[in-house]
């Protein structure tokens, strides 16, 4: 890895959907190392986000009220 870049050969990038220039992340796991796009790290974790909103809130309501109740209060 020269210059904070990895080299993915054309098969795997076509595959996994990875153009030229795409960011991606990459994080350890037991079975070894996982490669995702930005992209596809954030739809992955939205989805496991609304999976674990039972009560079907609207989040982005919820973090807009506190934050003007804490903008209020100071």
């Amino acid at each position: 890895m020269e210059g904070d870049r990895v080299i993915i050969p054309f098969s795997m990038r076509e595959r996994m959907h990875f153009s030229v220039g795409d960011e991606i992340v990459l994080h350890v796991k037991d079975e070894g190392l996982c490669i995702t796009t930005v992209e596809q790290a954030l739809s992955q974790l939205q989805q496991k986000v609304k999976a674990r909103n039972k009560s079907k809130i609207s989040l982005v309501n919820e973090l807009l009220a506190t934050r003007r109740k804490e903008a209020a209060d100071e």
